[in-house]
């Protein structure tokens, strides 16, 4: 388990997590998460849910991919210097055959992300 606490855009957020990915600028996965999101100059987090059928020729679906976007005023994704993955569970999931995604934070200049084992020891830093 490892604890994240992140400091973006002056608000401070700290959650325990199984597990956490960061994409630094300049990686391909990065480059990959800013061309699917790429219909939004600033977003501030994007919650990806893919698509999920019911049946092997992908004909009946479960579920539509979706792309849900929380914009953050006067940046631009490309001055972004990581992005944050983080797995996603639907809240509609309770409600009807949804299915968990992803979520992507992105973390720009002036935001911090510390992220601390289980013995409280900083092991990974974005700032």
């Amino acid at each position: 388990m490892f604890t994240v606490k992140s400091i973006i855009d002056g608000v401070t957020h700290i959650a325990e997590q199984e597990s956490i990915t960061i994409a630094r600028s300049g990686s391909p996965r990065f480059e990959e998460i800013l061309r699917m999101t790429s219909s939004r100059s600033n977003p501030d987090f994007v919650i990806f849910l893919p698509p999920v059928y019911e049946d092997p020729e992908c004909k009946k679906a479960l579920q539509e991919e979706e792309l849900i976007f929380s914009e953050r005023d006067d940046v631009l994704d490309t001055d972004a210097i990581a992005i944050l993955i983080e797995d996603f569970e639907s809240p509609e999931h309770a409600r009807r055959k949804a299915f968990s995604g992803l979520r992507y934070q992105f973390i720009y200049p002036g935001d911090n992300v510390y992220v601390m084992n289980s013995h409280g020891s900083t092991i990974e830093t974005v700032k």
